[in-house]
């Protein structure tokens, strides 16, 4: 009976039966949420669903996305094809640099042409060791004004008349030794002399000291002005018996002469016989090439009785043994026009600020005085007030 009552569904009944209930679904829905609801929560669904579809399929695009990145590295090529490119500008910059550089040269030359020669030897001058004395007493005592201030004026106004264009070189404070030897009617004797030589810009002193046991001590002092031109003497004292001397009135234009009482007009650039010296090497230092061999040095003389005139030839270098070494020197010759006059012979050495190194007196009887340096040594600059201009 149970068994008759259960009939079998038809195969199409499933179907049925799943459309009634979507349908069922979907009323219930209508009337609960709306119509807008229902159609936006069914795009939702379906967004949703291609949302997450489209997330799983990027990958396979995405992966070449790191190869990409290599090809960005080819940007660094070019770098080694500027780098011959940055030479070609540089060049003239060089060319331009060059071109502007003698005139900078051209400025200082003058100084350049007024260093001696031998200034790119080490110079001979060094200083004195402690303890062998020194000249001032190893202070840079000032120098003794020879002249007021107030005639300090006349005597550059006279230098000024022989021009600028003569370049001059004072060389440094020094002390030089000498070996002395002399040979006075036919008798030979030895002895010393020491060269004291100082300046300070303004004023100079140079002191010759000289002995031997004949004639013992003797001295000669020579003080003056610096200008542009060189030494302006004021005053050559020598030490005898009895004191002689030369005096330069640059105020009256006049030169003195205690030992004939005589008197001289006074010339611009005369020199004493003490001064001369380092005038001299004051021009060579101040332009070496200016004074080849040959060439004849004139300046104006105070001697011991009256006025003249120094002419020393210049010539040819020697060699002369001092220090323990050879001296390269300038060999310069006075020979007097007075025949009653000395032959005076200089050697002034190139690495010494042209200072001499040998010094020869002959006299017209065939007497002879030379000097030979011993030694050499560079002293401390006296100190000074700027000179007052005229």
């Amino acid at each position: 009976m149970t068994a008759a009552l259960a009939p079998v569904a038809p195969p199409h009944l499933p179907r049925q039966l799943a459309t009634a209930t979507v349908l069922v679904v979907a009323v219930h829905a209508l009337l609960l949420l709306g119509l807008p609801r229902l159609r936006q929560a069914t795009l939702n669904s379906i967004d949703t669903g291609t949302f997450i579809t489209r997330r799983i399929a990027p990958p396979a695009p995405m992966a070449p996305a790191p190869a990409a990145e290599p090809e960005a590295a080819p940007p660094p090529r070019p770098e080694p094809v500027a780098k011959p490119v940055k030479p070609k500008p540089a060049t003239p910059v060089r060319k331009a640099v060059a071109k502007s550089t003698p005139p900078v040269h051209t400025q200082p030359a003058p100084t350049q042409a007024a260093a001696p020669a031998g200034a790119t030897e080490p110079s001979l001058l060094t200083e004195k060791p402690t303890g062998l004395g020194s000249f001032g007493g190893g202070v840079p005592q000032p120098i003794v004004p020879p002249l007021p201030a107030d005639g300090i004026g006349p005597a550059l106004a006279l230098a000024h008349t022989l021009g600028s264009e003569v370049p001059v070189r004072v060389p440094r404070a020094a002390e030089l030794g000498f070996q002395l030897k002399s040979q006075l009617g036919g008798q030979v004797m030895t002895g010393s002399a020491t060269l004291q030589w100082r300046q300070d810009g303004q004023w100079y002193e140079g002191r010759l000291n000289l002995y031997n046991p004949k004639t013992s001590a003797r001295t000669i002092v020579a003080t003056g002005l610096i200008a542009p031109q060189g030494l302006l003497p004021v005053r050559l004292q020598t030490q005898l018996p009895s004191e002689q001397g030369i005096r330069f009135d640059y105020d009256s234009g006049q030169v003195a002469f205690s030992a004939s009482g005589a008197e001289s007009p006074l010339v611009a650039g005369m020199q004493d016989r003490l001064s001369v010296m380092f005038q001299l090497g004051a021009l060579l230092a101040g332009d070496p090439e200016r004074y080849p061999v040959g060439t004849a040095i004139s300046l104006p003389a105070a001697f011991e009785r009256g006025e003249g005139t120094w002419r020393f030839a210049v010539e040819a270098d020697e060699d002369i043994p001092a220090l323990g070494k050879s001296v390269p020197t300038v060999h310069l010759i006075h020979v007097p026009f007075d025949e009653r006059s000395a032959r005076i012979e200089l050697w002034l050495g190139r690495t010494l600020d042209y200072l001499p190194v040998r010094l020869r007196t002959t006299e017209p009887n065939g007497d002879t005085i030379e000097y030979t340096l011993l030694t050499a040594w560079a002293q401390p600059t006296p100190t000074a007030p700027a000179a007052p201009k005229p």
